[in-house]
């Protein structure tokens, strides 16, 4: 199916060498800015161009300790398995994930104090933070609706991306997005304001067999000490994105997402950026819902071998980069992402 146009889009109030890929120096006349002088950085939401041995091998399909392949993705995801099918109900065995939801504060982000990337005070680092539906893992046998669907190579999603350039003397203003990918490039929300320390809410939802469009909706509602509301417990955001498509691709619907990836930045799309050095991230609130029924929250997700866990691993930045695990329990539980250097 040709994917449509979008429909609405709302909002409110360096150098390389063979063995890793250092941070990118940007030439400083080729960069726009807006009013407030921040540069228009932008990531390049897909994986580098160039994923079997990267020219110069900056990243190699065996590298690292035991032959260990490069991920670039970490965090954790929620495989859903549908029920079989019983007399009673005949087609529960096609339900499919309907909706994702999750929090996160946005990280500060620095450049690295060890590894081979640490140190560059005129290169630029980054960090994307996403919440969506597929696109965090290959490696479970799915049992859905449509044969053969591999939930790696589509997802519907919203994030965050973080940035450092040394040349501006630090952080840069957040970037929040959305994207189907890979049928529709990341779109910004129009004016929509972030900054670090800033609570956002993702909510990502998709149509019957994930096929027939979908919608994004992103809250920010300030810093997590700010008042939630008159009675002290309801949440109101400061300001609120909203997406909707229409008659997309469709999507396995099998993986609730909640992921750090390191992708390229648009000026080199063939190497994954150099991963900033972010402080912990937290993804709580996480939920998945299913189109026959299925609510899952709080012990549902962070369960005992139901949630996988992720980590990026790249030899050539230094090894492991960053690692997750649950944290708390209930409502209350998430999964928290660390920055590491680990040969």
């Amino acid at each position: 199916m040709k994917p449509s146009t979008l429909l609405t889009l709302t909002a409110t109030a360096a150098s390389t060498t063979s063995a890793f890929t250092l941070p990118f120096k940007f030439r400083r006349d080729t960069v726009s800015t807006d009013a407030s002088n921040n540069p228009n950085r932008r990531l390049l939401h897909s994986p580098p161009t160039n994923t079997v041995g990267i020219a110069g091998g900056h990243i190699k399909a065996t590298s690292g300790i035991n032959n260990r392949p490069p991920s670039l993705r970490a965090g954790a995801y929620l495989p859903y398995h549908p029920p079989a099918s019983t007399p009673d109900q005949p087609t529960q065995n096609q339900d499919m994930i309907q909706s994702v939801t999750g929090t996160v504060v946005i990280p500060s982000i620095n450049m690295p104090v060890s590894g081979p990337t640490a140190g560059n005070s005129a290169g630029e680092y980054s960090a994307s933070i996403w919440v969506g539906i597929d696109g965090a893992s290959a490696t479970d046998n799915f049992i859905t609706s449509i044969p053969n669907c591999n939930p790696l190579s589509q997802s519907l999603r919203a994030g965050v991306d973080i940035f450092w350039d040394g040349t501006l003397g630090g952080q840069q203003t957040p970037y929040v997005w959305t994207q189907w990918y890979p049928a529709e490039h990341a779109k910004g929300f129009l004016d929509f304001k972030a900054s670090p320390g800033d609570e956002l809410r993702f909510t990502v939802s998709t149509g019957p067999h994930g096929n027939s469009g979908g919608s994004v909706m992103v809250e920010n509602f300030g810093p997590p000490q700010s008042p939630k509301g008159v009675d002290g417990k309801v949440k109101i955001p400061i300001a609120t994105g909203s997406l909707i498509w229409k008659d997309m691709p469709g999507l396995c619907s099998a993986q609730g997402s909640w992921i750090i990836e390191d992708f390229p930045l648009q000026e080199r799309p063939e190497l994954p950026s150099a991963l900033g050095n972010f402080t912990d991230v937290r993804f709580g609130e996480m939920g998945v819902a299913t189109w026959l029924g299925g609510n899952f929250t709080g012990e549902e997700v962070l369960g005992k071998d139901k949630l996988k866990m992720l980590e990026i691993y790249d030899q050539g930045q230094g090894g492991t980069l960053a690692k997750c695990k649950t944290e708390g329990g209930g409502e209350k539980g998430g999964v928290v992402c660390r920055r590491v250097v680990e040969a």
